[in-house]
């Protein structure tokens, strides 16, 4: 029996309590010029919510809905990648949508440069129309380790398949589901890049989310700590593991951002949004410790955790 070729894109979709947020989703896809595409939903639900609504689709695109326990975004983006056909990778936040003509545009791009690995799109909020999740850049440029926090986030990120056996998986001791809440896309990046990967980011290319910090509460707080937490582990990781003297400089600049940003707004008394940069300084504090104390009693055995899945 002959096999089918490869769909241009395979989007491997790691879901966990969401379930409007998913049809939406789904719906985005279903509405993309480019139909070439198969999904994969690593779904860590331990109940039948997207039971109706996988039923539905998997009639609309190919459809593979693989249940895993949950353990963290990177572990199942990673466990993903096994069952992922297709020629280009991505991978779309559950509640991320596609703008209709999405992958179509980031197909057209790969063909245009038959050179380019990696090409990022920018997150935008739908209510709003300003960028999304980071303060993306509207400039198109060439991605590098100076730029990657205003031109890069994983769910952003397209890339052709066989990069992943080039830079290695995602770091499963940093993402939404560990105690490192955040960094995984940059950590991946940053590898691509000192691999001399080519790596773009184009502001044309859109992708929906909402962004999430508006009031400032309890929500918000934590988050901005647990991902404060993976900026500091990520930065140590690159510093000593990879040697790169740049994480150190990059981390002091941050702290010393979010420092000035906590004192304006104490001084202007909007105190939940100076406690939000505070959470974000103790996070990042707390990351680089913590990833210190792994070091040292594991030696280079503490880096070596792509692959590996981390308990929260």
């Amino acid at each position: 029996m002959k096999e089918t070729p490869p769909p241009c894109f395979s989007l491997i979709i790691p879901t966990l309590h969401r379930d409007a947020e998913v049809a939406r989703l789904f719906q985005s896809i279903r509405q993309n010029t480019l139909q070439d595409l198969e999904v994969i939903l690593i779904d860590q639900n331990e109940d039948a919510r997207l039971d109706d609504l996988c039923d539905t689709y998997a009639k609309v695109f190919p459809l593979q809905r693989v249940k895993i326990q949950p353990v963290g975004v990177s572990h199942a983006r990673n466990h993903g990648l096994q069952f992922a056909r297709g020629r280009l990778l991505n991978f779309p936040d559950d509640d991320c949508e596609l703008t209709p003509g999405l992958l179509q545009q980031a197909a057209d791009r790969f063909a245009a440069d038959p050179g380019l690995d990696l090409l990022f799109a920018r997150s935008v909020d739908p209510q709003s129309l300003q960028s999304s999740v980071t303060r993306f850049s509207t400039r198109a440029q060439a991605v590098t380790p100076r730029n990657v926090y205003s031109t890069t986030v994983e769910f952003t990120m397209f890339l052709k398949r066989e990069i992943f056996a080039q830079v290695g998986p995602l770091d499963e001791r940093l993402g939404v589901g560990t105690t490192y809440g955040a960094e995984e896309g940059a950590d991946f990046v940053l590898r691509a890049l000192y691999l001399g990967k080519k790596l773009h980011y184009d502001p044309a290319l859109v992708f929906h989310h909402a962004q999430k910090t508006e009031g400032y509460d309890a929500s918000a707080l934590a988050r901005a700590y647990s991902y404060g937490r993976g900026f500091g582990r990520l930065s140590l990781k690159h510093l000593v593991h990879h040697h790169q003297p740049g994480a150190a400089v990059r981390f002091v600049h941050f702290q010393c951002r979010a420092a000035a940003g906590m004192l304006l707004h104490a001084v202007r008394r909007d105190l939940p949004r100076s406690r939000f940069y505070l959470e974000s300084i103790l996070g990042r504090t707390a990351g680089l410790w913590n990833a210190w104390q792994d070091f040292r009693r594991q030696g280079a055995e503490a880096w070596a955790l792509e692959g590996k899945a981390a308990s929260p």
